[in-house]
C-alpha cells in the first residue's frame, strides 16, 4: 500500500513495506539510500521527485543480463544445427594462431566494416585444419558481443530440407529464411551431391547473398586452383560468384580435431587411469 507523507511540505509517495521515512527523508529499507531527490522548481511549482534505489538498480541489471542471455541463447539456436558450435571462441582457441586466425578474429571484431563494403571470407585447407571452427568463433563473437542474427549451415542440410520438403515447401521461401541474415555461413563447401539438382540450388543460395550485397563465409577442402579452375559451366558460375564475394584464406596446420583430442587426452589421463590420485 502505497502512503502519502510530506517532505518540505511537499507530497512524496512512500511504500511501508520497503521504505522508511527518517529525520524528514525516505529511505529503503533493504539497502538504506535515500529515495527523494532535491525539490525542483517546475512551471512555478515545487515537486520532489524518487530515484531507484541501488537493490532496484541491481534487479534491473540482472533482469537485462537474464534477457540479454535469453536472446543469445535464441540467436545460437537459430544459427547452429550442432550444439557444440555454440561453444567455439576465440579464447578457445587451441592451435597455432597463424594469419587465418588473426583474420577471423579481425574480421569478428571489425564487422560493420565488413559488412558496409559486403566482405567475405573463403576458408579452405585441408581436412581437420580448423576451418569450421574459425567460422562458428566468428558467429558466437557478433552474437554474443553485437546481438547479431548469423546462421550457419553446409549445402548437404540445405539440399536435403529442400528435396525432403517436397510440394508443400516453398523453396524460394525457405532460401530467403537463410539468407536473408547479416552473416550467413557456409559450411563445407563441396561435400553435397554432385547432381544437376545440387548444384542449381547451390547456385541459388550463393547468388541470393551475391544480390543482396551481404557478408558471407564460406568453409571448403577444396584447393584454391579448383575453385579458381572449374571445368564445368555449373561449377564455374557457382564459384566465380564465391571468388568475386570472399577474400581466400588458407588455414593451414595439423589436423585440428586431432590436436584437440590430444589435449584432451593429456589433461584427463591422469583421472581416468588413477582416478586424480597422486602416482
Amino acid at each position: 500500500m502505497i502512503e502519502k507523507i510530506l517532505i518540505s511540505g511537499i507530497e512524496f509517495p512512500l511504500n511501508p513495506e520497503t521504505d522508511a521515512f527518517v529525520d524528514g527523508h525516505v529511505y529503503c529499507k533493504e539497502c538504506g539510500e535515500q529515495l527523494d531527490l532535491e525539490p525542483i522548481n517546475l512551471l512555478g511549482e515545487i515537486h520532489i521527485f524518487s530515484k531507484k534505489c541501488l537493490c532496484d538498480r541491481k534487479k534491473e541489471e540482472e533482469q537485462k543480463k537474464r534477457k540479454k542471455l535469453q536472446h543469445i541463447a535464441s540467436l545460437k539456436k537459430s544459427c547452429f544445427k550442432s550444439p557444440i558450435a555454440g561453444n567455439y571462441r576465440f579464447s578457445s582457441y587451441e592451435g597455432e594462431k597463424e594469419q587465418s586466425y588473426t583474420v577471423a578474429l579481425n574480421f569478428a571484431k571489425n564487422f560493420e566494416e565488413m559488412q558496409k563494403d559486403n566482405i567475405g571470407l573463403l576458408f579452405y585447407g585441408s581436412v581437420g585444419s580448423g576451418k569450421s571452427f574459425l567460422a562458428s568463433c566468428i558467429a558466437n563473437y557478433l552474437i554474443e558481443e553485437k546481438l547479431l542474427s548469423v546462421k550457419m549451415r553446409n549445402f548437404a542440410e540445405i539440399i536435403n530440407d529442400l528435396q525432403s520438403g517436397g510440394f508443400s515447401l516453398d523453396n524460394n521461401k525457405y532460401i530467403d529464411s537463410i539468407t536473408n541474415v547479416p552473416l550467413l555461413i557456409l559450411d563445407d563447401l563441396g561435400i553435397e551431391r554432385d547432381t544437376s539438382y545440387a548444384k542449381e540450388q547451390v547456385y541459388n543460395v550463393i547468388n541470393a547473398r551475391y544480390q543482396s550485397q551481404k557478408p558471407t563465409i564460406i568453409t571448403t577442402n577444396l584447393s584454391l586452383t579448383t575453385i579458381e579452375n572449374a571445368n564445368e559451366i555449373e561449377y564455374q558460375r557457382i564459384y566465380s560468384r564465391i571468388i568475386e564475394m570472399c577474400i581466400p584464406i588458407l588455414v593451414s596446420g595439423d589436423d585440428f580435431r586431432k590436436k584437440i583430442k590430444r589435449n584432451k587426452m593429456n589433461r584427463y589421463t591422469d583421472s581416468l587411469l588413477f582416478g586424480g590420485e597422486e602416482r
